[in-house]
Order: structure tokens, then C-alpha cells, then sequence
């Protein structure tokens, strides 16, 4: 189950983006559904309000979450391979993808110039398949 799966945590996408964002319990769907088509570049128009700092740092989530998906789905990726995959610019992706490799939620692999899921990602998942304990009744 990938993070934007998850019924009980629904992904806080910014205005601009929900249109391409399905909130559907549809998992197949989704599934089958890249990150890429999913996290579409929201288009802008003359009418349109300036942005808030609060709308960007949104933005920057989804884009990071979008980046945790693609690596996740791929076993490992590139720079380049999530750039293209999301139509980043190329020092977007490796600005995040650092960042996410500072935070130990990805893994820098050098020697192969790659990025694979990291520690915190990997007992997140424990933790999120681990049973949850109920409160004795009382």
C-alpha cells in the first residue's frame, strides 16, 4: 500500500491539484494509475490567485510524496528516471531526492547513481502492517 493508498490517512493535495488527484477507494486503479498521471503539473491561468507560501509548501509535499511513489513502484530510480517520470526539472528532483536522502527516508546508492527506499520508509511499512493494539475494555 503506497501512502496516498491509505483510507485512514488521505493525502492533503492543494486546490490546483485535486482534479488530478483521485481521493477513490479504487485501488487498482491507482495502482495501475503512475505517479506521474496522477501528480499533474496544475496549469496556470490569467485569473488565477497568487500563490501563498502555505500552497507551495503543500505543493512540495506532493511533489516529495510523488518522488517516494515512483522510487517505491520502480525498486529504485535515478534522478533523471524521476525527473522524466514526473516532469520535474532535473534540479527539482535532485533537490527533493537529497532532501529525502538527508532524512533517511531514501538511500543514495552512489556507485550506481540510483535512489532506493531508506530505513524510516522500511519500518514505517513495519509499523503500518503491525497489528494496532485496542484499548482493554473497561
Amino acid at each position: 500500500m503506497r501512502i496516498s493508498d491509505d483510507p485512514l490517512h488521505p493525502a492533503a493535495t492543494p486546490r490546483a491539484m485535486r482534479g488530478a488527484t483521485t481521493t477513490s477507494t479504487n485501488t487498482a486503479t491507482r495502482a495501475a494509475t503512475p505517479a506521474a498521471t496522477r501528480l499533474a503539473a496544475p496549469t496556470a491561468s490569467p485569473s488565477a490567485p497568487t500563490k501563498t507560501p502555505r500552497d507551495s509548501s503543500v505543493h512540495t509535499v506532493a511533489k516529495t510524496l510523488a518522488i517516494l511513489e515512483v522510487v517505491a513502484e520502480r525498486g529504485s530510480a535515478t534522478a533523471k528516471e524521476v525527473s522524466e517520470a514526473l516532469g520535474f526539472p532535473l534540479p527539482t528532483a535532485y533537490r527533493l531526492l537529497h532532501a529525502l536522502v538527508h532524512a533517511d527516508y531514501l538511500v543514495h546508492v552512489r556507485d550506481e547513481r540510483r535512489f532506493e527506499l531508506g530505513r524510516k520508509l522500511h519500518a514505517l511499512g513495519a509499523m503500518a502492517s503491525a497489528p494496532t493494539p485496542r484499548p482493554a475494555a473497561g
